[in-house]
């Protein structure tokens, strides 16, 4: 999207510059401004959130914005105006670089495709709390009833985001963030919540939205990992739902995973971090 948006970007100035050539109005000063305005602000407002969105580490951006300026000749065109045509065209072809090469810098992410809580470092703690201690806090079917909103500030508080997300019905996400580590890397995380607001011990797609649009919402997010967790049971259809959303996107270059936290796991994560009263200790 942004290498399109970046050729489009070019087509404009293009078209402009010989419109005004041809016309006899162009103002070197005024029109060299206006065209390196539209560069950087497709660099800086559009490329640059992406890039630091979707990749662990600055090392994307970084190489991008330090792009070499080369200082060229061009018969016939006005000098400035060719060298922002010249730098445009660079970071086009380097965004395709980055989407051709920058992946395989990070395969130490996990190759399979569904992570459990395990296997994300930001949720580490919950690895040494065993299902049988947080049966107490589960009905027999495993649902933990707690609401949404003190599942999402224990999340928050874990994974150290700083300001709280309120809850509005439109969202994309209910809670976004590039500090989960995976691995020991920074993964950009997108988060779908569901507390006890649900009375359903089984959260099937139907519960997400209307035809599970919540999902469908989620995965706009630009984020490499999606997190769905329920203080209940999650469906079949709902897994398998998510599942082939994350596979239709590595089929097209990004490398997204998916963890679902059932009651259970929701429970492990939040009692090793001191988000949830140990059962039969202190309240």
């Amino acid at each position: 999207m942004l290498i399109n948006r970046g050729y489009e970007v070019l087509q404009d100035l293009e078209l402009d510059y010989n419109e005004r050539k041809q016309a006899g109005t162009f103002n070197a000063d005024a029109d060299n401004v206006r065209y390196e305005q539209q560069l950087f602000a497709w660099a800086n407002d559009e490329v640059r959130p992406t890039l630091t969105a979707i990749f662990p580490t600055s090392l994307e951006w970084n190489g991008f914005r330090e792009l070499t300026q080369l200082h060229m000749s061009f018969t016939g065109l006005d000098p400035r105006y060719a060298q922002t045509r010249y730098r445009l065209q660079g970071f086009v072809t380097e965004l395709r670089n980055i989407l051709d090469g920058a992946p395989n810098r990070y395969t130490d992410l996990p190759e399979a495709v569904r992570l459990y809580i395990e296997d994300i470092d930001s949720f580490a703690a919950a690895r040494d709390v065993n299902p049988q201690f947080v049966a107490p806090l589960l009905s027999a079917d495993g649902y933990l009833d707690v609401p949404e909103d003190e599942v999402q500030i224990g999340f928050e508080q874990i994974i150290n985001k700083v300001f709280h997300k309120k809850d509005w019905g439109g969202e994309t996400n209910d809670l976004y963030s590039s500090q989960v580590r995976v691995n020991g890397r920074r993964v950009a995380t997108a988060f779908l919540l569901k507390g006890n607001g649900l009375r359903k011990h089984t959260m099937e797609l139907r519960d997400c939205g209307a035809n599970g649009d919540q999902i469908v919402r989620l995965f706009t997010s630009p984020a490499l990992l999606y997190i769905v967790q329920f203080v209940g049971n999650i469906s079949e259809s709902v897994i398998k739902d998510v599942e082939g959303k994350v596979n239709e996107q590595r089929a097209h270059g990004k490398p997204t995973h998916y963890c679902i936290m059932n009651g259970q796991d929701t429970a492990r994560v939040l009692i090793s971090y001191g988000k949830l009263a140990i059962p039969g200790g202190p309240q």
